[in-house]
């Protein structure tokens, strides 16, 4: 087992460093493209690409395709998972930005229902199911990367959040781009071709990930593993998922139980914008500059979230998160009405995000914590992904309940199951924050 020091020597932290800054880097670019998808799917996607209807049926016709890409998700995480356990974690994060990249060049040309009809809807979805797949490798390949490279210090949850705020990052990109777009172009033009230069961008975007990605090392704890597996070409191995439920069955639990915290990021950043603009009325440029900002804030509350659950524990902290989203989120509707202005909007979401903050601050580092090298990549992808499928749908369902009752109040109940199961997941599961990284 790796030994925890205070801090580890020179030459390692300089190979950490780029090893953070790479796999923070590929993160911002592959997530930039995956929210893309989420943003223009609560605005327009619905009306272009299905056949025309009342407003509140082609958001959630949008939200639909949006679902499908987080049902992909465990789909992409096993099989990542289990290359990236066998064959490597670095080979399977360039392949995940290559599909990634290329899906959503791909949505940026895609004709549109009025075009080609159903083919359109249907490649459309094709597409969205690759994106998530994709992604479904992304979260616990950077992660593991970083935390085994680092699993000799004592900040590991601080340095794999930096490469998860790439998430946030690739949605503050994503967003303020969106939000620049509405701002500037009309709204005929933004339903003609505006929607598509965000799709496009990704082109350069890709080339700059595939080629940073090319240039980060594999990590110790696999290297160790594949000299393992050579030495000893004659042993058999069980498959790592097959591994994974047989000897780490609660722990997989407890990763999922944990992960759904990932409700209130989308009631947070998904959700706002139809839910702001078509049921409120409010203005989009204005909710999405909201988001923005509130995004700009969660980076900084994640990283410090972290850092408090590197000296203090994994485990309270995110007992605090999953508390105070459930405890906020009735603030947060209360405070989205109809003369909402800026400010409001990004005090109702950031300090949503501030509670979510402390939920995905320690997430990576304590899902890694849970499993053995071997089954690493796929124990977080699954847990990660098996949460974000459901969690995936948090959008599509608010949107149907709200339309159903014309109220909130009906939208807290998702909240309450995410918190209940999530504090679940805190109390079954073991504290690891001071422990050494298992082999």
């Amino acid at each position: 087992m790796h030994t925890a020091t205070s801090a580890p020597p020179a030459t390692a932290r300089t190979s950490l460093a780029r090893v953070v800054a790479s796999s923070t880097v590929g993160a911002v670019l592959e997530w930039f493209d995956f929210f893309i998808f989420a943003s223009l799917s609560g605005l327009i996607l619905g009306r272009l690409f299905f056949e025309p209807g009342d407003p509140v049926s082609e958001v959630l016709l949008g939200f639909s395709t949006l679902a499908v890409g987080y049902f992909a998700r465990p789909v992409g995480g096993i099989i990542f998972g289990h290359f990236g356990d066998r064959i490597g974690r670095k080979r399977m994060l360039v392949v995940t930005v290559w599909l990634m990249g290329g899906s959503t060049v791909l949505l940026g040309l895609l004709p549109t229902f009025a075009v080609l009809g159903g083919w359109a809807t249907a490649m459309l979805v094709l597409l969205r199911l690759v994106q998530g797949i994709a992604v479904g490798g992304e979260f616990a390949g950077a992660a593991t990367l970083i935390i085994e490279h680092a699993a000799e210090t004592r900040h590991r949850a601080f340095l794999s959040t930096i490469a998860n705020v790439g998430a946030s990052f690739g949605f503050l990109m994503s967003s303020a781009l969106l939000a620049i777009l509405l701002g500037t172009l009309t709204p005929a033009q933004f339903e003609a071709w505006g929607w598509r230069i965000p799709f496009l961008v990704s082109a350069v975007l890709l080339i700059v990930g595939a080629y940073i990605r090319t240039k980060i090392a594999d990590t110790p704890a696999f290297l160790e593993m594949q000299a393992a597996r050579r030495a000893q070409p004659a042993k058999r191995e069980r498959l790592p998922i097959t591994e994974l439920f047989a000897q780490h069955g609660r722990a997989v639990f407890c990763g999922i139980a944990i992960c759904l915290s990932l409700v209130y990021y989308q009631l947070s950043l998904v959700f706002v914008t139809p839910y702001a603009t078509t049921h409120l009325g409010l203005n989009a440029s204005m909710v999405l500059w909201s988001i923005t900002i509130a995004q700009v804030l969660y980076i900084v509350v994640s990283l410090t979230w972290a850092a408090i659950s590197d000296r203090f524990g994994r485990k309270p902290v995110l007992a605090i998160g999953f508390i105070g989203c459930l405890l906020w989120l009735p603030v947060y509707f209360t405070l989205l009405t109809p003369s909402s202005g800026l400010g409001t909007i990004v005090l109702a979401v950031g300090g949503q995000l501030f509670f979510v903050g402390a939920t995905y601050g320690p997430l990576s580092a304590y899902l890694a914590e849970l499993f053995p090298a071997k089954v690493r990549y796929t124990g977080m992808s699954i847990g990660f992904q098996g949460a974000s499928a459901f969690a995936g749908l948090t959008p599509l369902i608010s949107f149907a309940l709200l339309s159903a009752t014309g109220t909130w109040l009906s939208v807290l109940w998702l909240g309450v199951a995410a918190s209940v199961i999530g504090i679940t997941g805190v109390i079954l599961s073991r504290e690891t924050a001071h422990g050494a990284l298992q082999n």
